[in-house]
């Protein structure tokens, strides 16, 4: 709460900005503007934000009066700043003033213009006003050309290539929401843009992962808005996951609402997209959903709206990726218990949403025992939790109704709504699993009266009509489906099933327009349960009160009145005195016409209750039927709006086809010419392939003939190489001899030492060996020369050898390079 000024509470700050404010639209003047800077500078210091929900009147006036102040002030007044500043702050704590902001009060324009009219040099001003269009144009829908859209897209457009990083962040991020699902916007940009901006959005890395991210989101609404004849890269879709995982976990750390919120947006877009839901559905998500689960944190002052977006943006991951979900239910579990347990119960539709996508998606009937008794198990752990949901969430309403302003927050409803839907359509599924124990275990985990008593007491809350359908369809389902298995559970269907008011209820389903198919189904089959379900929509027609004969000229009641004063002073006077019988006759007669004229007056005035009640009914019928009428007159001028859209865009989807068929001729043209030169070609191919083939006929014949010169060769090779080394043979016995008579001759000499007397027979028989040692050595030169010769034989026939080789290569060759070019 803010600090005390002259006893003042919070809630009497924002009376005095809001007296404040009337005052300076009176009478204009700085002193008034000074006071609605003190009182501004109060209110950011209060902590509270409920004092500002939209459901205040207060607080609705003090929007609305910053809404005045933004648009009539100048720029460089301080109290702009000082009122952008508290939106900021007020738009970043509560979801529901900055959709206030965006649709009612049409906040986009008026920062529009007064962003156009800052200068290049107040930087600061313009980070805090872009920090604010950040907040405001998170979901903003653009159906026709605004006349404001111009120039905000020419002043964000010009931030991109600035060199605060900031500025250029913002920039980015505020030009991806208005390109998010809006053609008119996307397209106007691409028109704003120039060529370099936009290449360079798709080329040029960014410093950061988020602005990387945001750029190649901007890029994808860009490229949705032209026909592309080129189908998506695997490669380049495949990248998007570990860049959003990234991207979220930073921004879950910093509740960054208006990220997350742009990042499962993206996500959902890629999913119904056919081009990348394909490729999407084939790469595996678990590790990373694993990562994501380890950031969750629900410690104190954890934020609901983070924690929100966080089991969103899982369940679409789990829709649109290719996951494990039997093996990623045990995490997912912890995880949504431990946001259970961490209370309060706000905001935990997304949670239940969660674990009831995971269930659905799982199959059953493939499922092994010991898997499913593990499933079983895990979710009778949750099956208490949802119970203490169900029911705490009914007491936290009751005491938000308690409050000192005796009302319920319109949005709190709204998420209680959602939350107590999701608890019993997952209570449904868990029920409705095809295996044996499971629906006997929620009919005896959640209590049938526990479950009874809260749900009347949501519809002694609930005010819409259809709120109240919605939430007693379920209920009703949920009671048929345990009512099989659970006796208490059955009792409960008996006794709703006897309630009239409840099977109207459940009858006002069909009676919507614009309503889930699931929920027609569901009521459906409750009223097939009914003894009269034709009974429910039979249209009440009111009796006109008929009075019989009644005369033309009926009796006044002051005549009647009269009458009967005048009878009985009559009737005293006749009691007095003494009459005649015919006296007697005409009183009676006088008394039976009163008493005819009563009973017509009765009759009368029940005609006449009838009529009122008739013409109240028909006039309840009128005022009906005019808000009928005035909303079909918004919902025919929002369908021109967009007719007029639609017909734009398909006007440019025609050109594009147009432009596209063009190029298409043209390219058939040209692919027809080429073609006539590629069949052109491809005759004088075939033309030299059948020189080439008789060529490669030739070559062949050479081929075989060379191979069997070259296998002769070898032949002749392997016998010279025998010879050879028979003839190496002979010359090591040959060397043998010649050392065995070497021998021989020194013992001769011996001889000859000892025998002098043989001296000159010794002499002849040593010349004798002279001669045939020089005949020997003769001899073996001339086999040396011999056994040269044939190695210079073998080398010539080795060459020759590898010669046709080469040539056997070079045929071979030439023969696949000419297969090669006739295919």
């Amino acid at each position: 709460m803010a600090p005390s000024s002259k006893g003042k509470v919070a809630s009497d700050h924002v009376k005095a900005f809001n007296v404040a404010v009337t005052e300076y639209k009176s009478k204009a003047c700085e002193k008034a503007l000074a006071e609605i800077d003190k009182i501004l500078a109060v209110l950011a210091k209060i902590s509270d934000s409920s004092i500002f929900s939209p459901s205040h009147p207060d607080a609705f006036s003090l929007l609305l009066n910053c809404q005045y102040l933004l648009s009539y002030l100048d720029h460089k007044a301080n109290t702009v700043w000082g009122v952008v500043g508290l939106l900021t702050t007020l738009c970043s704590q509560d979801t529901a003033v900055t959709k206030l902001l965006r649709t009612r009060l049409e906040l986009l324009p008026i920062c529009a213009k007064l962003l156009h009219s800052l200068p290049s040099t107040t930087q600061a001003r313009t980070l805090k006003l872009l920090q604010l269009l950040k907040l405001v144009v998170d979901g903003v829908i653009i159906t026709r050309r605004e006349a404001y859209l111009t120039s905000l897209l020419a002043d964000l457009s010009s931030f991109l290539s600035d060199s605060t990083p900031d500025l250029s962040s913002l920039s980015l991020f505020i030009l991806c929401c208005l390109c998010r699902g809006n053609y008119i916007s996307t397209k106007l940009l691409l028109s704003t843009l120039p060529p370099p901006t936009i290449t360079s959005l798709f080329s040029t890395p960014n410093t950061t992962p988020s602005d990387q991210l945001i750029s190649e989101m901007l890029c994808y609404f860009m490229t949705r808005v032209q026909l592309s004849s080129h189908p998506p890269s695997p490669a380049k879709v495949n990248s998007y996951l570990p860049k959003l995982m990234d991207v979220f976990c930073s921004s879950y750390v910093a509740d960054d609402i208006s990220l997350m919120s742009l990042l499962i947006s993206f996500l959902s877009s890629l999913s119904t997209d056919t081009e990348y839901r394909s490729i999407l559905a084939q790469q595996d998500c678990l590790p990373s959903l694993q990562q994501l689960l380890v950031v969750a944190d629900f410690s104190d002052e954890f934020s609901l709206s983070t924690s929100s977006h966080l089991f969103t943006f899982l369940t679409t991951l789990i829709t649109t990726y290719h996951t494990d979900n039997v093996q990623l239910f045990d995490v997912v579990l912890k995880v949504v218990l431990a946001r259970l347990d961490a209370k309060p119960y706000n905001k935990v539709a997304s949670a239940l949403g969660l674990v009831k996508t995971l269930v659905q998606n799982m199959d059953f009937s493939s499922m092994s025992d010991a898997v499913a008794r593990n499933l079983k198990f895990q979710l009778d752990q949750l099956l208490p939790s949802l119970l203490a949901t169900f029911l705490d969430r009914r007491s936290s309403t009751k005491l938000s109704s308690r409050s000192k302003t005796d009302q319920v927050s319109t949005e709190l409803d709204r998420e209680a709504m959602a939350s107590c839907l999701e608890c019993l359509q997952l209570l449904q599924v868990v029920a409705s699993v095809p295996l044996k124990g499971w629906g006997q275990a929620v009919g005896e985990t959640v209590k049938a009266n526990k479950m009874v008593m809260a749900y009347r007491g949501y519809t002694d809350i609930l005010k819409e009509l259809v709120d109240r359908a919605r939430l007693t369809t379920e209920f009703f389902t949920l009671a048929i489906m345990l009512g099989e298995v659970d006796n208490s559970w059955g009792k409960v269907v008996v006794e709703l099933l006897g309630d009239k008011d409840r099977i109207q209820l459940v009858a006002e389903i069909l009676r919507q327009e614009n309503m889930e198919g699931s929920f027609m189904k569901k009521a459906l089959t409750i009223l097939n349960k009914t003894d009269s379900p034709e009974t429910m929509f039979g249209v009440e027609k009111e009796d006109e009160a008929v009075g019989g004969d009644v005369e033309d000229q009926a009796v006044i009641p002051e005549q009647l009145a009269r009458i009967d004063s005048l009878m009985e002073g009559v009737t005293e006077a006749l009691g007095k005195m003494e009459v005649e019988q015919v006296v007697g006759e005409v009183m009676q007669l006088a008394t039976v016409r009163r008493g005819q004229e009563k009973q017509q007056l009765a009759y009368m005035m029940e005609a006449l209750g009838a009529a009122d009640a008739r013409v109240a009914a028909q006039n309840t019928a009128l005022v009906e039927r005019e808000e009928q009428v005035r909303s079909l007159e918004r919902v025919v001028m929002e369908l021109v709006v967009r007719l007029g859209a639609n017909k734009e865009e398909l006007g440019d989807i025609r050109a594009q086809h147009g432009d596209l068929s063009r190029e298409a001729d043209c390219t058939r043209d040209k692919l027809g010419k080429e073609l006539g030169e590629a069949r052109s070609q491809l005759e004088e191919l075939q033309t030299e392939k059948v020189v080439l083939v008789e060529k490669y006929g030739r070559y062949k014949d050479q081929v075989v003939r060379l191979t069997e010169d070259l296998k002769q060769y070898k032949d002749n090779q392997e016998q010279l190489e025998v010879k050879l080394k028979q003839e190496m043979r002979g010359r090591e016995e040959l060397v043998v001899t010649v050392s065995k008579r070497e021998d021989r001759l020194k013992k001769k000499e011996k001889q000859l030492d000892e025998e002098m007397s043989a001296r000159e027979r010794a002499e002849k028989e040593n010349d004798d060996l002279r001669k045939q040692c020089a005949s020997l050595e003769t001899l073996s030169k001339r086999q040396e020369q011999a056994l040269s010769k044939k190695e210079k034989l073998l080398q010539e026939s080795q060459e020759e050898t590898k010669e046709m080789r080469r040539v056997q290569d070079a045929i071979f060759n030439l023969s696949k390079a000419r297969g090669s070019a006739a295919c």
